[in-house]
C-alpha cells in the first residue's frame, strides 16, 4: 500500500500540534504517510513546520498546495475565515478532509461546506478533539453503568487565557473578520459537542453573553443552560480571561441519582466518583489510561504508549478511516450540528429569549443567512 500524502494548510498553533502528532505516527508505522507538503502565508511559519516536521514542500498558498502537491489528504487548519474556501477546494480536488473547528464563520456556510463534501464523496472528519480524551471517554463509560442511575444535573466550567497570547498565542482570534465569534463558537464548541456526545441532542437552551475586553464581536464569556429530553439539565460556562498562567481549564461534574463524577483534566489526569452510599474515590490517571485504552484500542505498541495524547488518537483514526475504507467519524455534519448550537446560543442571548432547538434556524433565517453568507 502507498504512503498516505499529507497536506497542511495553516502552520500556526493547531497546525503544529497537527503535525507533531502526525510525525509521530509517521514513525511508528513506517512507509503508511508521507509529510508531503505544509501551506502557510508566513514564510517563517512554514519553512519552519517544513524543517521541524519534515514536510518535503513548502507553499504560500494553500489552494497552490491542493493544486500542485498531490496529496491524498488536507488538514484545513487556517483561522476560521479561510475554512470554506479550502474544504471546497479539496472537495473538488477529491482529496480527504480533515477540517479544524469551528467548521465555518456561520451555520449557513457550513451547510454549504458539507453540502460540497457529500456531493463529492470525499471522506471528511471535523477536529473535536474532546471526543478522544481519555478522561471523557472513561466519563462517558461510567454514566452507563446501572450504578450511577439516571444523570440528574452537569456543570462545566472552561476557562482559557484569551489566545492572543500565552500558550495558544493566535493574534487573528481578536479579529472577527478572521474569526467566527469569540469564546463560544471558537473553543466552546468542544463543550457543546461533548454534551451532546454524552447525553444526546439538546432540546431547548438559553445563554447569556458579555464582551469585557472589548474586541468587536468577539464575546469572552457565555453561559448556556441547555436542557435534554428526559428533564436533563446542564449549566454551561465559557471565559476567556487574561491570566497567562491559566492558560486552559476545564472543569466538569455530572451528578446522578446514585452517582457523582467530576474532573479537572479534559485529556488525560484523574477522575473523582461517589457511587450509592460509598466514599468519594479517585481513580488515577493511569487507571484512567488503561480503561481508555480498552474502548479505544491504540494500536501498534509506540502508539499505545501515547494514547492519553488524544490528537494523535484523532489523528490516527481519521487516518485509519482512510486506509480501512470507513466514514470517518465524527464528519463536518457533527461540526455543523455543533455550530447550530452555538449559533442558537448567540440568539438567544441577543434576544434575551430560550431557543426550541427543533426549529433553530427557522428556513426563513437560514436563507437569509446563506444569501449573506
Amino acid at each position: 500500500m502507498a504512503a498516505t500524502r499529507i497536506g497542511l494548510i495553516g502552520a500556526g498553533v493547531i497546525g503544529s500540534t497537527h503535525a507533531a502528532v502526525l510525525q509521530q505516527i509517521c514513525a511508528a508505522l513506517p512507509g503508511r504517510v508521507e509529510l508531503t507538503a505544509v501551506a502557510d502565508p508566513d514564510p517563517l511559519a512554514r519553512e519552519q513546520a517544513a524543517a521541524t516536521f519534515g514536510f518535503r514542500h513548502a507553499f504560500a498558498d494553500g489552494h497552490a498546495l491542493l493544486d500542485q502537491a498531490l496529496v491524498d489528504a488536507v488538514f484545513v487548519c487556517p483561522p476560521t475565515a479561510f475554512h470554506a474556501e479550502f474544504v471546497l477546494h479539496a472537495a473538488q480536488r477529491k482529496v480527504a478532509i480533515f477540517c479544524e473547528k469551528p467548521l465555518a464563520m456561520s451555520y449557513a456556510e457550513g451547510v454549504s461546506m458539507v453540502e460540497a463534501v457529500q456531493r463529492s464523496g470525499v471522506p471528511h472528519q471535523i477536529g473535536l478533539v474532546l471526543r478522544f480524551s481519555a478522561v471523557y471517554t472513561v466519563m462517558r463509560e461510567m454514566l452507563r453503568e446501572p450504578a450511577f442511575a439516571e444523570p440528574l444535573a452537569v456543570v462545566f466550567r472552561d476557562d482559557q487565557v484569551f489566545p492572543i497570547r500565552g500558550v495558544h498565542h493566535s493574534p487573528w482570534r481578536a479579529d472577527r473578520a478572521l474569526t467566527a465569534g469569540g469564546t463560544l463558537i471558537e473553543h466552546g464548541v468542544h463543550d457543546l459537542d461533548l454534551l451532546t456526545w454524552m447525553f444526546g441532542p439538546p432540546t431547548h437552551l438559553q445563554g447569556w453573553m458579555r464582551n469585557v475586553t472589548g474586541h468587536p464581536g468577539v464575546e469572552d464569556y457565555v453561559a448556556v443552560e441547555l436542557r435534554f429530553a428526559g428533564g436533563l439539565q446542564a449549566q454551561l460556562v465559557n471565559v476567556w480571561h487574561d491570566m497567562v498562567q491559566r492558560p486552559s481549564n476545564r472543569r466538569l461534574e455530572i451528578f446522578g441519582r446514585r452517582g457523582f463524577v467530576a474532573s479537572d483534566a479534559d485529556f488525560l489526569g484523574p477522575i473523582q466518583c461517589q457511587i450509592g452510599d460509598g466514599p468519594e474515590t479517585e481513580i488515577a490517571a493511569a487507571e484512567v489510561l488503561e480503561r481508555f485504552r480498552r474502548v479505544v484500542p491504540v494500536e501498534p505498541a509506540p502508539l499505545s504508549e501515547l494514547a492519553g495524547v488524544a490528537y494523535l488518537v484523532q489523528d490516527l483514526r481519521f487516518l485509519e478511516s482512510l486506509w480501512q475504507g470507513r466514514t470517518p467519524f465524527p464528519g463536518l455534519e457533527v461540526g455543523l450540528e455543533a455550530q447550530r448550537l452555538a449559533e442558537a446560543a448567540y440568539h438567544s442571548a441577543r434576544t434575551g429569549q430560550p431557543v426550541e432547538l427543533a426549529s433553530f434556524p427557522s428556513a426563513e433565517k437560514l436563507e437569509r443567512s446563506r444569501k449573506s453568507a
